[in-house]
């Protein structure tokens, strides 16, 4: 009997346009987890390089690729047709350009049965591109704030939660990112959003990298890939290039510094005692028109901008 024939444990969702040449290497991560119970649904969107022929490569039948006919533009649109394909009893998203750490599925998977939450997320190595390493995850008094932004690469959640709170919603009616906003709605369903504090998972944001689509950036992706996969202390040198750089933060907040940066927090505090999330208020400011911020994205990357 077929791997496809059988209720997978967890549908994992990953949204792809034209990385064929770092894609692989979020798909290895999946192959290389240690739960094995998944379906992997690669969503095209409309790809035009080999991105199917790399699929093809991968000859196993946990993976499907299904390439839209038309260009969505974000990933709303690629993920919401994997959830409608999704057939597992949880759901997890891996965004093309990141990786998870073998044990992420598992990890998020038993504190998502011993803790009866809905929707679980772990802790993640942003990679930027001056170096420096940003943790994901860590949020004040270890409980989910939508004030945060907290990518989706981290999550796996209760299929049902999408049955109550809905699918993703286009970038055109939002000022934050779909993923976002998505999560955001799930605490407003008041869905039970639990914190593992564990590393899991590492990002190598295109957004942050000028042109990394126009000129298929790859070396850092297959730098910490060979990292990932072969050095046993990989995710220990991770932690302490982290903490190293927390305590030089630290030390730069002295002085006039450090009332500086009291004065924003004491601002902040206000603005999400009064409701609303500081991002989505500097994004309404700063763009005036929802969606434009993804434009911007899109133009950092060296593609296109999409009509509105």
């Amino acid at each position: 009997m077929s791997n496809m024939s059988l209720t997978p444990v967890v549908t994992i969702i990953m949204a792809t346009y034209n990385r064929s040449n770092i894609l692989h290497y979020a798909v290895q991560s999946v192959l290389r987890q240690t739960e094995t119970n998944w379906e992997l649904l690669v969503i095209g969107d409309h790809c035009t390089d080999d991105t199917e022929a790399v699929m093809a490569s991968f000859s196993d039948s946990r993976i499907q690729f299904i390439n839209l006919e038309t260009n969505v533009g974000e990933q709303s649109g690629p993920n919401n047709i994997g959830l409608r394909q999704a057939r597992g009893t949880y759901i997890a998203f891996l965004n093309h350009d990141d990786m998870w750490f073998p044990e992420h599925l598992a990890v998020c998977l038993a504190a998502l049965r011993a803790q009866q939450a809905d929707l679980v997320f772990t802790l993640g190595a942003v990679m930027m591109p001056d170096e420096q390493i940003v943790l994901s995850g860590i949020l004040p008094a270890n409980r989910y704030n939508p004030v945060y932004f907290v990518p989706a690469s981290s999550w796996v959640f209760h299929r049902s939660v999408v049955d109550d709170v809905g699918e993703w919603y286009s970038y055109k009616k939002l000022w934050l990112v779909p993923s976002h906003d998505w999560l955001r709605r799930v605490n407003q369903h008041g869905k039970t959003i639990s914190i593992i504090r564990q590393l899991t998972w590492l990002a190598i944001p295109s957004g942050a990298r000028k042109n990394s689509y126009r000129e298929r950036q790859s070396r850092e992706h297959d730098y910490y890939f060979t990292e990932l996969s072969t050095n046993p202390a990989f995710k220990e040198d991770l932690m302490t290039r982290v903490a190293l750089a927390f305590s030089e933060k630290e030390n730069r907040y002295e002085g006039i510094g450090m009332i500086w940066q009291g004065i924003k927090n004491i601002l902040k505090k206000q603005v999400i005692a009064a409701g609303f999330v500081p991002l989505e208020l500097r994004l309404m400011w700063q763009y005036r028109r929802k969606g434009e911020g993804l434009n911007y994205l899109r133009r950092m990357r060296g593609l296109p901008n999409l009509n509105q």
